[in-house]
């Protein structure tokens, strides 16, 4: 075969299978900021809500060959999310993958771990052994690129609640997707140090760091660990220590998971209440015990949720003034999740972002039996 006709052969090839890959994106509709909720109306009439699961799926469909799709997540146990990934990684797209390796998601993770882990070039299934309940808590996903029908996007990250599995379809939840370059490469630097140090055992040497961006944008990643043993302050009771004027001040927290060792956010926001602020908690009924009487001093601005419904948010919403702020990420109330899980608290200032998480903090209010 003569060089010329070598190179010709291999350009139509090349071209085939760049026709192949132009046709198997499906662009999306999406526009960023974009926030993303479980409706408590599906759960009313006994349905499952797969809107964020679908969301998911759509941006790994519209991630052109040549990106990357870096993923972070706990509890992961859909094979077709898991297909798409693999189906992503033959289009020609860097996929990347970090699942929790432990006994509270052995079961829930086994079979897709077994696929993934042949499938894809770039997996790692890693266990915390910081501690002994020690977890990677986190629910992320990085996009280099996405092709939306407005345009390409880029540096897309979408946070939420919810893990990978069909049980995060019957409780509430909330996704985040934002465009950030320095975010995204904050983000894609954590994956990497739990990739690098998880894969050495070496774990407990993370070094807890946040960063942020010009729009406001600010994350934390964690464990709080500096040096191999705790570090720094709670970022939460920072934030509500960090209010000024509590009678121009309203805050809510929309948490399913709490526990004793932070009982000093109980203890913040009931002194922010007696000095005017208006506070409002929306939590699961099953909840540590001692931080239900703790939170009792919160009098009418305490709501539970019966059995019928599944807190799974992790948001907390702080509006001083004309200043306001949504917290949002996987990190819930618990000493585990500051010092010992590998977890991201995200803190924004954008008025529709906060406006959006007001509105569905008080449809689940209006969850509360009364």
């Amino acid at each position: 075969m003569s060089i010329i006709r070598y190179f010709a052969i291999i350009c139509v090839y090349q071209v085939a299978v760049s026709g192949l890959h132009a046709q198997s994106i499906q662009p999306v509709d999406l526009r960023t900021p974009l926030t993303l909720f479980t409706d408590p109306k599906q759960f009313e009439e006994g349905k499952k809500d797969r809107t964020l699961l679908n969301q998911i799926s759509d941006l790994i469909k519209a991630t052109p060959a040549g990106e990357e799709i870096t993923v972070c997540v706990f509890k992961f146990e859909l094979e077709e999310l898991a297909n798409e990934l693999i189906e992503a990684q033959q289009r020609g797209i860097k996929v990347r993958v970090i699942l929790n390796k432990g006994d509270t998601s052995k079961e829930t993770n086994k079979e897709v771990k077994d696929i993934l882990q042949v499938q894809l070039q770039d997996f790692y299934f890693i266990e915390n052994k910081i501690s002994k309940k020690g977890i990677i808590h986190n629910k992320f996903i990085l996009f280099s690129k996405i092709e939306s029908t407005n345009g390409p996007i880029h540096h897309v990250i979408l946070q939420t609640s919810s893990n990978f599995q069909k049980k995060g379809t019957k409780k509430l939840q909330d996704m985040l997707i934002v465009s950030s370059p320095v975010l995204y490469y904050c983000f894609l630097d954590f994956w990497f140090e739990i990739k690098v140090l998880g894969r050495a055992d070496r774990l407990e040497s993370y070094n807890y760091f946040s960063c942020s961006d010009k729009a406001g944008h600010k994350a934390y990643f964690y464990p709080k660990r500096r040096d191999e043993e705790s570090h720094g302050s709670d970022n939460v009771l920072t934030a509500l220590k960090g209010v000024k004027d509590p009678g121009q001040t309203e805050i809510r927290f929309a948490h399913g998971k709490w526990d004793e060792n932070r009982e000093e956010l109980v203890e913040e926001l009931q002194k922010l209440k007696e000095m005017g602020a208006q506070v409002e908690v929306v939590t699961n009924r099953d909840i540590d015990s001692d931080v239900r009487k703790e939170l009792r001093s919160l009098d009418q601005g305490i709501y539970y949720l019966d059995e019928s419904y599944k807190l799974h948010t992790k948001f907390f919403l702080i509006r001083e003034g004309d200043k306001k702020q949504l917290w949002t990420g996987s990190h819930n109330l618990t000493e585990r999740s500051l010092r010992e899980n590998f977890e991201v608290l995200l803190k924004i200032e954008d008025l529709q972002i906060y406006e959006s998480y007001l509105k569905y903090f008080n449809e689940i209010k209006a969850l509360v039996p009364r």
